[in-house]
């Protein structure tokens, strides 16, 4: 594991463990127990955060060697190291397996990613702020995933600005 990873890792787990118990309730009060929509709060944050991966450094179809490390960093704190590592040639299987997984989520940067949705209606139900968490996430993760190449390309950096505009329009 990279030694600068941890300093965003860190409170990136913290935060992804703070709300999956409530968006997987918010999932359960949004489509109801016997809806075929429900995952895991831990796979829906982390196929978005993988997600965000593919939208902001797809802009070439390929992804540094710095940012695969980021990924593969966030992978294993978040799941352990018993998990594969992914490689930069893994790119586009890696856009067919989140299809084939995710076949009804399409984030994109126009949109907010349905883990912030589905917060944001439970925060108003409950009285919580576990959306903020969220958008947290994803604005802290897509930050150190743009500098993560010490190349910070202005496509990239013009996603990453519209993406962090739709997150915090709500």
């Amino acid at each position: 594991m990279q030694e600068e990873n941890l300093s965003i890792l860190n409170p990136l787990k913290q935060n992804i463990e703070e709300i999956t118990a409530p968006l997987e309730a918010a999932q359960l009060e949004f489509y109801g127990k016997k809806s075929d929509k429900l995952q895991s709060g831990l796979d829906l944050i982390m196929g978005e955060m993988t997600m965000t991966v593919l939208l902001l450094t797809g802009t070439d179809s390929d992804v540094a060697i710095r940012e695969v490390a980021l990924l593969n960093d966030m992978r294993h704190v978040v799941y352990g190291f018993d998990i594969p590592e992914l490689n930069s040639s893994d790119y586009l299987e890696l856009c067919r397996e989140f299809l084939r997984a995710y076949p009804e989520m399409r984030m994109t940067v126009d949109h907010l990613p349905s883990s912030v949705r589905l917060l944001i209606a439970y925060d108003q139900a409950h009285g919580t702020q576990y959306a903020d968490k969220a958008r947290t996430l994803f604005i802290q993760f897509g930050e150190a995933l743009v500098k993560a190449d010490n190349n910070e390309h202005p496509i990239e950096a013009m996603i990453l600005a519209n993406f962090k505009d739709i997150l915090n329009a709500t």
